[in-house]
């Protein structure tokens, strides 16, 4: 299937079986969901639809135990990043492992082997012995399953159950049992959307100088010459005073929060690309906090931060971000919607011309139509 910006191979499986393995899926989820074998911060989930995750989120970040205050060098980073090739290095045997943790042996034997087939093309055969196949019911739940092992080895497993929450009473998302948890680790916000990443530190001053100087990152990667600026991902969908300002501690801080997490993925499993990734560090020099989550670029600007005539007047899109403790407006989310989703909507409307050739204008007018209430609904703000 032939999306311009990508290829997607469809896979074509016996009718008997799809009805096997989405029944099999189903169950899954269900006994997933009702056992709470999945912790809040995986997503998508049934609680919010993208559009009202990144709202929650932003929501989330603006209420956090004093989130925006830079007075004693205090430093809040966001790391945005994506698990590169989840799907193709799952080893099926250390997945069968894991699987047999939560699931009857059986099972777990038949999800694994339905990835260790014979794909025939044309004239040629492969074995798949390696990797996931996409095309299979339940491989939403296996993915979800494998991800969530890559998120306790990201979060550490003491971090991971304060976010969590205890058994008999989990936490919502973006909500933590009281501030003393919430203030305890640098991690303060973790979310996973399939295999994008998106994790919130706030550092003290000596935990941020520790990062850089003490956990070897500038021992390991020297910079006499302050070239780390150099190749620095940035956000150019915004203008220049709105970004982020390329300042030396800033960027350090960025790179070695990178690193560090990085360093926690075992290589063979996944890895983080800096490349694919955006650290954003919100700081006495930097006063916005930029991120993109599901196609919305986004720019968090506090309150004590900016003129009092410019907080007044709330444009389109522009989200007033209210602390729930005082009810007072204590920042603002500006959007936009990110060139990857641009090129989507472009690429749609290039699939309805190409198909358009020997069609009747009503059927290209209904699916023109389609894609933009679509568009439309989405995005919305």
């Amino acid at each position: 299937m032939d999306l311009y910006s990508n290829l997607i191979p469809v896979y074509e499986i016996k009718p008997l079986e799809k009805i096997t393995d989405a029944y099999l899926d189903q169950y899954l989820w269900y006994e997933g969901d009702k056992r709470h074998l999945f912790p809040n911060w995986i997503k998508p989930a049934d609680s919010e639809p993208p559009p009202l995750l990144v709202y929650k989120w932003c929501q989330g970040i603006n209420n956090l135990q004093g989130i925006w205050d830079t007075s004693e060098g205090h430093c809040v980073v966001m790391l945005q990043t994506k698990f590169e090739k989840l799907f193709e290095k799952m080893d099926l045997t250390m997945l069968n492992r894991l699987l047999r943790l939560v699931l009857d042996h059986n099972i777990a034997d038949y999800v694994t082997a339905k990835n260790n087939v014979v794909l025939s093309y044309k004239d040629m055969s492969h074995k798949n012995s390696y990797g996931l196949i996409r095309g299979l019911q339940f491989a939403s739940f296996v993915v979800q399953y494998y991800g969530l092992v890559l998120d306790l080895l990201f979060l550490g497993l003491t971090r991971a159950s304060e976010i969590t929450g205890p058994p008999q009473m989990p936490n919502e998302f973006i909500t933590f049992w009281d501030t003393k948890v919430e203030t305890r680790h640098p991690i303060r916000l973790y979310s996973r959307y399939i295999d994008k990443v998106h994790i919130l530190f706030h550092f003290a001053q000596e935990e941020a100088r520790d990062l850089i100087q003490v956990q070897r990152y500038l021992t390991e990667h020297p910079d006499p010459n302050n070239e780390n600026m150099v190749g620095y991902n940035n956000k150019k969908c915004w203008p220049r005073d709105a970004r982020m300002r390329l300042m030396k501690h800033d960027v350090n801080l960025g790179r070695s929060v990178f690193w560090d997490m990085k360093n926690r993925l075992p290589q063979s499993i996944t890895t983080l690309e800096w490349e694919n990734s955006f650290v954003s560090v919100y700081s006495t020099d930097n006063p916005n906090l930029l991120f993109s989550m599901c196609g919305f670029e986004v720019r968090i600007l506090p309150k004590m931060r900016m003129s009092q005539e410019a907080f007044s007047n709330a444009r389109d899109g522009a989200w007033n971000l209210q602390n729930e403790q005082t009810k007072e407006r204590t920042a603002v989310a500006f959007l936009r919607v990110d060139d990857e989703h641009m090129k989507v909507f472009e690429n749609r409307v290039r699939q309805i011309l190409m198909s358009s050739g020997s069609t009747t204008f009503t059927k290209i007018v209904n699916k023109w139509n389609t894609a933009l209430i679509g568009l439309m609904t989405y995005f919305r703000t």
